[in-house]
């Protein structure tokens, strides 16, 4: 047998190369290791299906996610986009910036004409032919399948968050604790149990529905008033996602993430320090978070982990160092461990 160059492999250095070359998974088969495309901020995300989501944020950042990673898109806009929203995968939009509204076509984002320069920082779609955004100074707009008009607002406060529950039932909240309700007639102020800003709304159906803000604040609509829930956290809270009636997430400053259980609401290990603006969620076992400096992290059914997993790079580490040393000893054709053998067209142990 014709043998090539001798080197000295240890069974541990080959179990380590397995670590760094083999992906890490979740019981669903999902591949948690990935990077971010960029280091602006990310203001939201809004995930289609497990291998199918959008996120959006400064400078007119999209980044799109296809099952495998995270990569930058093509965008029409150099303005700040805060809320993206997809009807399906083939559809969707995104407001930002002095009024920008941008849309989706399955193939290419494009600028929409808006009827507002006010930024708009929230928007939510109930079909192809209906959607609200939502923004400063209390402006909201209306998608009718054709066009964004104006439509007349109860409150000229800052509006953060959206959430329709269908074609007359919507809910929108902001500065001062505001709360809106649409009736599909018209906007009405409904009492609100804080003053703290709200930054998120998020209704698990008509009678059930959660806000968050300033403070930890978190409010619970129990289909006749709103009133206050206990929170694990004093800090801010910009988006609140629920899965379901007894599983839901909200995410905030300082990389803050609390879970609720259906009980209870309690703090969840973070992954990160910086700031989180948004998450989706797909399933129980599956989500994503974004935030400052493009930080993105994913929901594996058991902890959220970040871009390059920590579990990989000790072993990546002690791999190269072992790796150095098997080079630095080739020249003396140490016969330890297990013997891998060079040849022209495969590897021989």
């Amino acid at each position: 047998m014709q043998r090539g160059i001798i080197h000295t492999v240890s069974p541990l250095t080959l179990i380590l190369l397995a670590c760094v070359t083999v992906p890490l998974v979740n019981a669903e088969g999902y591949i948690l290791n990935w990077t971010s495309p960029t280091t602006n901020i990310l203001h939201s995300v809004f995930m289609v299906n497990p291998t199918d989501g959008w996120a959006v944020g400064d400078h007119g950042t999209i980044i799109h996610w296809n099952g495998v990673s995270w990569a930058n898109v093509t965008s029409p806009t150099g303005k700040y986009l805060n809320s993206v929203s997809m009807v399906s995968a083939s559809d969707g939009w995104a407001v930002g910036f002095n009024g920008v509204i941008i849309r989706w076509n399955d193939t290419t984002w494009n600028t929409i004409t808006s009827p507002t320069t006010n930024t708009l920082y929230s928007v939510s779609m109930v079909s192809a032919n209906d959607g609200w955004a939502v923004g400063w100074v209390g402006t909201i707009v209306r998608w009718n399948g054709a066009s964004w008009t104006t439509v007349t607002s109860p409150t000229g406060g800052y509006l953060a968050s959206v959430f329709m529950v269908s074609a007359t039932d919507g809910w929108a909240v902001g500065v001062n604790g505001a709360i809106i309700r649409w009736n599909g007639v018209s906007w009405a102020n409904v009492t609100s149990p804080t003053g703290n800003f709200l930054y998120s709304v998020f209704m698990v159906g008509a009678g059930d529905g959660w806000a968050a803000g300033v403070g930890g604040v978190i409010i619970r609509w129990n289909g006749t008033t709103w009133n206050t829930v206990t929170s694990p956290t004093t800090s801010y809270l910009t988006t609140v996602f629920m899965v379901s009636a007894s599983d839901g997430w909200a995410v905030g400053g300082g990389g803050a993430i609390i879970h609720w259980n259906g009980v209870s609401w309690t703090s969840v290990t973070s992954p990160t320090i910086n700031n989180l603006y948004s998450m989706s969620m797909t399933s129980t076992s599956d989500g994503w978070a974004v935030g400052n400096d493009g930080t993105i992290i994913r929901w594996d059914e058991s902890q959220w982990v970040p871009e390059f997993p920590s579990v990989l790079i000790v072993p990546l580490l002690v791999t190269v160092t072992l790796l150095a040393v098997v080079v630095h000893k080739r020249k003396s054709r140490t016969q330890y461990g297990a013997i891998l053998y060079l040849t022209p067209m495969r590897f021989l142990l």
